[in-house]
Formats: structure tokens, sequence, C-alpha cells
């Protein structure tokens, strides 16, 4: 944590010169820069829960599950206000775990293993071998503890996450509910059960994901072995109704007025616009962007409804899992269709946790509206909402000395980091650059991302970068830098996804293959080089953006 005239920026750590870091698949996870309250409430919550994931599964022992001195020994840290994973310590975890290493976890991070720059080459490998020839140093010391853990953590995660799903949703409710929080001292101690209840839910959800992950790659590796590469994204959607698709589903009925917006936002109103950072106000605070998406519903045909496509998902995976087993020997199919059906069981999962922990983000920003005003009535700082601007201990323990200068500071470091850019990744101490334009896509061009939800589409784009003030128009081809829950009831509206950040498993592809819209994901700079009103071919299958025309061109 920098220091400047006595002034702590909660936003930016320290790097030593060898450990490497990487954006890469973060910035889906908490996107842009978040303020110093968002952040520590992520911050040592979440690497205990990593690491108590990783304990979990038999990879670390039970004293490793705490947050470590140095930056460098951490999962993940902050640089210049961006969400940050230490490539080093992911590595480490890929060499413990049977059927993975950590060149193969590397590859699921980055795209890519031991590439010019340093990227993939640890500090030692580097100083001993040429780039690009980082290697896997496997270890069976924690395998038998893996082998005894593992298997039992998975059978038991469903159940686990059901009920903290269901305990947070029944919090969160009562958290919401008006009159719920009086006054400073039941908003503290509601804002300490929102941290309480975040890190219980990350732990198993962690797991789920490494859960879901693994056998997502197994599912792609079944495939090309069944001479069927790409068939991955027929087997991986039909799961039926998910977290997402059950808010759309809802949010369709009050389209048709078969269900109140009240309602609604009782059971969806945690979700919101850029909803993992806890200073954005959520739907229940703020209807305005639901309401101008219903005047868009209501203009759209019932096949449109989420339900009508269902049927044909699950038709789809059915016939994909034919077509898998038939390319494969008889001695293979058993162990495909038990594959398969974990598949179904597993990744839908990441969706239940993922649920539960933005409830649990939503209560803590409940209770911190209510600090915000106690501190503003008091004169202690100048507005509510610059509550923001503290730290979770600040918050729940000594205000700084000078709390309307810190609060001055900090805004203004918040507001220098959102107009940097970072490198992917890097090894040591980042090297910011400032946002710039980008030269706008020709037509001709191609922009290529990973082929996560199959389909050809012809569509004009229309870039956003605000789920809060979009003017989707039905038909359109959606472009934008990542997606959250809130994000899907856009969904329904667009012809096509294209999305900068993310990979097979993120929210965007696994909801856009649930309900058959084509997604090209990870582009990493198709919301800088295309332009609303150029004509897109999308192909979803190959994982490829074509300018048919540009924007403005005869």
């Amino acid at each position: 944590m920098n220091v400047a005239d006595g002034m702590t920026d909660p936003l930016h750590q320290d790097s030593g010169p060898d450990t490497r870091w990487t954006t890469v698949n973060t910035a889906e996870a908490l996107p842009g820069v978040p303020t110093p309250l968002g952040w520590t409430l992520w911050n040592h919550q979440l690497e205990r829960a990593m690491r108590g994931a990783f304990c979990d599964i038999g990879c670390l022992p039970p004293s490793a599950v705490r947050v470590a001195e140095r930056v460098d020994d951490r999962y993940s840290a902050i640089f210049f206000g961006r969400f940050t994973a230490n490539v080093d310590q992911m590595r480490a975890m890929g060499d413990l775990m049977p059927g993975t290493s950590a060149d193969a976890l590397e590859q699921q991070l980055l795209g890519g293993v031991g590439e010019p720059g340093g990227r993939g080459v640890s500090p030692r490998q580097r100083r001993r071998e040429p780039l690009g020839t980082a290697k896997s140093a496997p270890t069976l010391r924690r395998y038998p503890v893996v082998a005894a853990k593992m298997p039992v953590r998975a059978l038991r995660i469903p159940k686990l996450l059901a009920a903290r799903r269901a305990e947070i949703d029944a919090w969160w409710r009562a958290t919401v509910a008006p009159g719920a929080i009086p006054d400073g001292r039941a908003a503290r101690a509601r804002f300490k059960a929102a941290i309480h209840h975040y890190e219980t839910v990350m732990r198993p959800h962690s797991v789920a994901t490494m859960l879901a992950q693994a056998l997502y790659d197994q599912v792609s590796k079944l495939a090309a072995a069944a001479g069927k590469p790409g068939l991955e994204t027929r087997l991986t959607t039909g799961y039926g109704q998910l977290e997402e698709t059950a808010l759309m589903a809802d949010l369709w009925a009050v389209s048709r007025d078969r269900l109140t917006l009240d309602r609604f936002l009782a059971t969806h109103g945690y979700h919101g616009p850029a909803e993992g950072e806890v200073s954005s106000r959520s739907w229940r605070e703020d209807p305005a962007p639901l309401e101008a998406l219903l005047a868009t519903y209501r203009t759209m045909d019932d096949s449109a409804a989420p339900t009508a496509v269902e049927g044909q998902r699950v038709a789809e995976r059915e016939a994909a899992a034919a077509e898998l087993l038939a390319g494969l020997s008889p001695v293979r199919r058993p162990g495909a269709t038990v594959l398969l059906g974990a598949a179904k069981r597993y990744i839908p999962l990441r969706e239940v946790g993922k649920a539960a922990f933005l409830q649990a983000l939503d209560g803590a920003r409940a209770a911190a509206r209510v600090l915000g005003e106690e501190l503003a009535r008091a004169g202690t700082v100048g507005a509510p909402d610059d509550v923001f601007y503290l730290t979770v201990d600040e918050l729940l323990g000594e205000l700084p000395a000078e709390p309307k200068e810190v609060v001055a500071y900090r805004r203004g470091k918040r507001e220098e980091y959102l107009g940097l850019r970072l490198p992917d990744t890097w090894t040591g101490v980042a090297t910011p650059s400032r946002i710039e334009a980008s030269e706008a896509a020709a037509t001709g061009d191609e922009i290529n991302g990973l082929a996560v939800s199959p389909g050809v589409v012809e569509g004009r784009a229309r870039v956003v970068l605000d789920a809060a003030t979009t003017e989707l128009e039905p038909g359109e081809v959606l472009v934008c830098e990542t997606t959250d829950p809130s994000w899907a009831s856009l969904f329904l509206v667009a012809s096509a996804l294209v999305i900068d950040i993310g990979g097979a498993l993120s929210h965007g592809a696994i909801v856009a293959r649930e309900l058959g819209v084509p997604c090209v994901i990870n582009t990493r700079l198709g919301t800088r080089r295309l332009r609303t009103g150029d004509l897109l071919r999308v192909d979803g299958g190959r994982g490829v953006v074509t300018v048919l025309a540009a924007a403005g061109s005869s």
C-alpha cells in the first residue's frame, strides 16, 4: 500500500522484481477500478477463500489458509487500481494437482506458456533456461491427500452451495427490507455479516469453479479425440434453468404482466450495473435500467422468450452427445457418458455461487449506505458516498485522522487509475500506459477471439460500456468489455455477443450457449476497434468477427 504525504492508497500495492502478474481473466471478476471499500471487501476474504478451496481439495494444508504477509506470496493483488492474479502462485498449485500441471493451468489463464517477454516463465526458470522453454515441475507429495479429499469435496459441493445460497438469500432479503438497518450500529453488524457470508460462499464457489473448468477441459479433449473439435460448445448447453436464465424468464414475465416489478426486485434486486463493486447502484435501489429494457421486451415476439428456446438447447445437447459417442470406441463410451453427466451437474454451479456472493455484496452495499449517511450527518465526510473511499478496517474500526482529506486524495488516485491501462501480463513492477483511442476497424478486418457459442449472425454492432445506459435494439450485435449477471437481460435482445474479456466458462459464454446466441469472447480489443453501426458477421463456431461494412461507409 503506497503512502504519499501520510495518505494511504489502498488501490496500489508493491511487487517484488521477479513475481509474474496478469490481469487476464481477473477483469471479468472485478472489472474496472474498484473503490477502496470495494477492494478491501474482496481482498483478504478472497485470498483466504482461494487458499481454503485449495485446502479443501488437498493441495494445501489447513495451516496455509491465511493471508501471506508479502504481496508476492498471495494469489492476487491490486496495481494501479486493477485486480491482478499472481501467475507464479497459480502455477505452484497446478503442479500439486493430479490431472493438470503448471503449464496447463497457465495455458488456461493466459492462453500460452513461456511466451517472449517473460510471459509464462518463472523467475527461477528464466535465470536457468531460455525464454519459451518453461516447464512444469509436478510433485507427487500432495497426491495422496488430494486423492482422499477431492472426491469427497466434489460430492458435497452441490449440496453445500445450495445450502449457502439459501442461507444468504434469506439473510439478504432480511437485510434490504425496509427499516432493517435503522442506525449505524445495526449497519456495522450487517456489514460484518456480509463479509462473513462473502467469504464462506466464495470458498466452495472457488472449488466449483475449478471442477467446472476441469470438466469442460475434459469434454473438449473428448470431442477432439472423437474427431469433433469444437463440439464441446454444443455439449455444454441445455442445462435447464440457470440462475441467469431464471432471471430472464422472470423479467420476461414482468414484460407480459404476469409478474410485478416489485416481486421481481424482491428476488433479483441485488443485481445491477457493475454489481461486483459495492459502490454501484443495484436494481433494488435504481430500477431505471430495467424499466428501459422492459419497454424493449414488450416490442418483441413471444417466440423470443427464454423458455421458448430451452427445449431446443436440450435437444441440441442430446444430439451432440449422440454425435460424440458415435465417434468414440465402445470402450470409451461409458466413461464419456459419466463425464457428460458430471459436466451437466457441476458447470451450472458456477452461477449458484456467484449469485450468493453477489447477494452478500449487496447486503454490504445496503449497510454502507446507512453508514455513509451517518458519517455525512456528523460532518465526518462531505457526502454519503464518500464512505466508499474508506477501507473495511477504517469503516469498522478507527477512522483516519482527517477523513475528508483522505477521501479527496483517494478519489483523485482512483480517477487517475481509471485513465490507465496495464499490460495483460508482466513481471515485477507494472508499467501502465494512458488509455488512448484505438484505430477503428475497417471493412474486411477480422477480430479473433474464443469460439464459445456456435452460430453465424450478421448484424449492426452496438458497443456498450455501461449496461445501465444501453439502447440496444433487437437484432443488434452486443459488443462489450465483459458481462456479469445483470447483463443477461440484454442477451435476449442481441443477435450475437462480442466480448473483450473471458473464457468458455465465463458468465457470458454460459448464458449465450443456454440461449443459443452466437458468442465470440476474449477478443481483448473488440470495444476499442469496433464502432456502433459497423455491420458485422459473428461466427461463434470459429471465434471470428468480420467487419462487413464500417460504420458510415457507403
